[in-house]
């Protein structure tokens, strides 16, 4: 993940970022992508560590909480996402390259044809040789970690020549404040910014390959957001402070331009974009394995063969490599990354309403405090299966039994996961949607649906999520609650000793002597206290 986000930050704060919105909104932009990536790393955190879930990752735990069919729905947009945002990476490799021997090139079919020569040479790596790519990580990090430093020292140095000022007080006041070229808004920024932030699952994701995934993950994952964030500040600022705002605009290889030494941070670019593809098609595909294996949706099964002893996912990999193919030909990153944001700010939204989702379940055992919670009390935790059948969720999921429990093991995060948190990062991921792009939004959610439907349709009897709570029925009744205030509750005094009493009985009618002779069958009595 911080691989990625160091590329990432080098394109998006330059002519997307500072140039079109100046440092202020640039930093309300970081702020935004940061707040929405922590509400997210806080509720995988949160459900890693009270879901019993072992490999799978993000569609692993979105089966655990809502089922197989969320899970299956949600996975594949997430591989979808994936699979874009490796076109997005081949893309603006693509483009450092070719902008660095020509400025101005006149065949865009050139960017393409590298694009997707670079896309399958790095899936044959990541079918044979990934392995050996993964051991070089720490290298690579740190060839990434001179490249950052290179940079600081170039912008330091800088003199007054071609736009690039130095650090200059009069350069840092042109660029605070926005400016937005033609076609340019807040929201077109965020969402070529935003996909900086698809790296957050990557951890999750190995979540079958670590001794102590919950500790390495959670961990993991705040480290390379926090080093993300002063990555991304670092660029804003010495950019904002050393360039012309019309360099920034028209330049977009401004960054290796103003360092110390331009080979060197082209070298780090160069790594971090590979790693990051190659990061990808090795995750993807491996989630799209486990949704096949499943059997969830069986048109796909044929995707759950592998290769070897680890079962490596050949068929997946290459469907995956074709298909980010196809989106290398749109060959145009500020159209890309929108697209991109799309399905996983939708994975985001339901992994933050995954945690809210588990914590307001298990507070059904707990007396409410406020109108929000008194939705948990009027019903209890029983659930259908697909085939009719009702079942306590604590006999088939143990989460609900230690949910408390398993969470008091002394993580210093766990003070920053809060239910209300998460419910905030669910919604304004769902608004960020359709302020990026409305279009694109309603088009996701068109697939999110139509996916979830035919899932239900083909495979009714999938066994059900260990959460039971539904967003709508909460709603209405907090609304109810503030409209209509409950009433007082009543209560029943119970004596502890029973009085002594005794019965006499009355007949409540006179005999008639013309039915003398029948049968009394219909009698009538009194009971009546006679005090001792």
């Amino acid at each position: 993940p911080v691989e990625e986000r160091m590329v990432k930050a080098v394109v998006s704060t330059q002519s997307t970022g500072v140039g079109n919105a100046g440092l202020l909104l640039s930093c309300l932009i970081i702020i935004f992508t940061l707040f929405v990536g922590l509400c997210t790393v806080l509720a995988s955190n949160g459900l890693l560590a009270r879901c019993d879930v072992t490999k799978g990752g993000i569609y692993g735990i979105i089966t655990y909480v809502f089922g197989g069919k969320a899970g299956a729905t949600v996975g594949i947009m997430y591989v979808l996402g994936q699979t874009i945002c490796i076109a997005l990476y081949v893309t603006g490799f693509a483009e450092a390259v070719v902008l660095k021997f020509d400025p101005n090139p006149a065949n865009h079919w050139l960017l393409r044809g590298i694009g997707i020569s670079t896309t399958l040479l790095l899936t044959i790596i990541a079918l044979f040789g990934v392995k050996y790519l993964v051991r070089l990580q720490l290298v690579l990090l740190g060839i990434l970690l001179v490249a950052v430093l290179d940079f600081v020292i170039g912008c330091s140095t800088a003199n007054s020549t071609a736009g690039m000022t130095g650090f200059n007080s009069t350069s840092f006041h042109n660029n605070l404040h926005p400016q937005f070229a033609e076609g340019q808004t807040f929201f077109t920024v965020l969402g070529v910014f935003f996909p900086t932030a698809t790296g957050l699952m990557a951890g999750v994701n190995m979540i079958g390959d670590l001794k102590n995934p919950q500790h390495n993950i959670s961990t993991g994952s705040l480290a390379a957001l926090a080093f993300s964030g002063i990555l991304y500040y670092l660029f804003a600022i010495f950019l904002a402070c050393t360039v012309q705002r019309e360099l920034l605009l028209n330049d977009y290889m401004i960054s290796s331009e103003i360092s110390w030494i331009s080979w060197l941070f082209l070298c780090g670019l160069y790594i971090a974009s590979l790693s990051s593809i190659l990061g990808s098609l090795y995750g993807a595909p491996r989630v799209f394995q486990s949704i096949a294996l499943d059997n969830i949706i069986p048109v796909i099964s044929i995707f759950g063969k592998g290769r070897g002893a680890n079962n490596e996912p050949v068929i997946a990999t290459i469907t995956v490599s074709v298909v980010s193919c196809c989106f290398v030909l749109v060959g145009h990153l500020n159209i890309l990354a929108p697209i991109t944001a799309m399905p996983f700010l939708l994975t985001y939204a339901a992994i933050n309403y995954a945690y809210f989702s588990m914590a307001m379940t298990d507070e059904r055992t707990i007396k409410p405090e406020s109108i929000l919670d008194h939705y948990n009390t009027e019903h209890t935790p029983i659930i259908k299966s697909g085939d009719g059948e009702e079942g306590n969720t604590n006999e088939s999921y143990p989460l609900l039994d230690g949910y408390v429990d398993k969470s008091q093991k002394g993580y210093w995060h766990e003070v920053l996961q809060s239910k209300w948190l998460t419910f905030v990062g669910f919604l304004l991921s769902m608004l960020m949607m359709f302020l990026i792009n409305w279009i694109f939004a309603f088009v996701a959610i068109a697939i999110t649906a139509l996916l979830y439907f035919y899932t239900r349709t083909v495979s009714p009897g999938t066994k059900p999520g260990a959460s039971d709570f539904v967003l709508s029925k909460w709603v209405y009744h907090v609304i109810r609650s503030v409209v209509h205030p409950l009433p007082v509750e009543e209560r029943m005094v119970i004596a502890t000793t029973t009085p002594e009493m005794s019965y006499q009985t009355t007949q409540l009618s006179d005999e008639n002597t013309d039915y003398r002779e029948r049968e009394k069958v219909h009698q009538s009595v009194v009971s009546e206290q006679i005090e001792t």
